[in-house]
């Protein structure tokens, strides 16, 4: 009879130890080629220049908020503050114009290319705003406008009277922003008052729908007061 000598297997830990060493191995391999993402639930990532991951969350809105307190004082002084650099934009249309027919409102907008509130307030003595990181016409987000309201019974330079009714606007009115000769027109859905002192007084400039916003001081109620006024796209021509 011819005997054969038993074959020893290896026992289970040590294939599962192997296992577990060859897949994190393989998992580095493929990260650093870049073929793994940051988390296994899918969260954004962002390459830095070194070719590490840099995670980006859900609630990460840094670039798409304006806090109200960082746009100038929109009735009779500026505080003095500015802050950082303009960040590149995808060219769209500039709006040039904006009519309001129920208040009577019919004004040139300015591009101003600034984030300095000292620059701002000096500009808006030639009219409203269109504040820099917000959307222009034709893009997706938000176009933020903003302008002076004055209760001052004269004034000699009528710009610090330009947003002055925008408070008795309401919901289904129509407004009118044109610029390189097509026009935009919005519905208002809401008038509201707010208070920039409240850190929650923030306006979104988030790549989302297409809205309008314009913004300017509550004089009667106190300095920090404001009246935010939203309207959504609702025709172009």
């Amino acid at each position: 009879m011819e005997f054969r000598p038993t074959q020893r297997r290896a026992p289970v830990p040590v294939y599962l130890a192997t296992t577990i060493v060859l897949f994190v191995f393989s998992l580095s391999a493929a990260e650093s080629v870049g073929f793994v993402p940051c988390y296994v639930d899918g969260t954004e990532c962002i390459r830095s220049s070194t070719n590490a991951f840099l995670a980006r969350g859900p609630f990460d809105t840094s670039r798409e908020v304006v806090a109200l307190a960082s746009l100038p004082e929109l009735g009779p002084s500026a505080p003095s503050e500015s802050l950082a650099a303009p960040s590149s934009k995808l060219e769209a249309i500039l709006p040039e114009r904006i009519v309001i027919p129920e208040i009577d409102l019919d004004l040139l907008i300015q591009n101003v290319e600034s984030r300095d509130i000292d620059v701002l307030y000096e500009e808006l003595k030639s009219g409203p705003i269109r504040y820099v990181d917000s959307a222009k016409l034709g893009e997706q987000g938000n176009i933020l406008i903003f302008g002076h309201s004055s209760r001052l019974p004269v004034v000699k330079n009528q710009m610090y009277k330009a947003f002055n009714r925008i408070s008795e606007l309401e919901a289904g009115d129509v407004i009118r922003v044109s610029g390189d000769g097509r026009e935009y027109l919005y519905s208002v859905e809401s008038v509201e008052q707010v208070d920039i002192e409240d850190p929650t007084s923030v306006i979104s400039l988030a790549k989302e729908g297409k809205r309008l916003t314009l913004v300017t001081c509550d004089t009667l109620t106190g300095k920090s007061a404001r009246f935010v006024l939203t309207a959504e796209l609702v025709g172009t021509y």
